[in-house]
């Protein structure tokens, strides 16, 4: 008898633990996709359409970027959650959507001094990134 009661205690155990592992993860999940949205919302851009242009850009040369394969660069800043909470962007800029677009566009037309590239990539592909990378939260 004792074992049977230990037998059940274990498996409602194991029942809420279960249950626990399954709603952390559905809780994570959703954190996940209203940040994306709202980082999408706030740029105008599609997070999901960065990797790409990141790579074919040369990004990961100079950065450390997050989920971009091979993006382990050292000279750059690393991009990655910090950034939404950095308050200057480029040594000169307000942290904000708007300047992270015009600097990841043309940041030697913004600051002549910087080591980073103008990418003249288009504004929807600056869109694109800067939504990519303020989700990284």
């Amino acid at each position: 008898m004792r074992s049977d009661l230990a037998r059940l205690i274990a498996g409602a155990l194991a029942i809420v633990v279960v249950a626990l592992a399954v709603a952390a993860v559905a809780l994570w999940a959703d954190r996940r996709d209203r940040v994306r949205h709202e980082s999408d919302a706030a740029t105008g851009g599609v997070g999901a359409r960065a990797i790409p242009i990141m790579t074919a850009n040369g990004c990961s040369g100079c950065h450390t970027i997050p989920g971009v394969p091979g993006a382990q660069g050292q000279v750059g800043p690393r991009l990655d959650a910090s950034l939404a909470g950095r308050v200057i962007i480029g040594g000169v800029l307000a942290n904000n959507p708007e300047n992270l677009i015009r600097w990841i566009r043309g940041a030697r037309e913004i600051n002549p001094h910087t080591a980073m590239p103008s990418t003249r990539i288009t504004e929807q592909q600056a869109r694109d990134i800067a939504a990519y990378l303020y989700a990284l939260k």
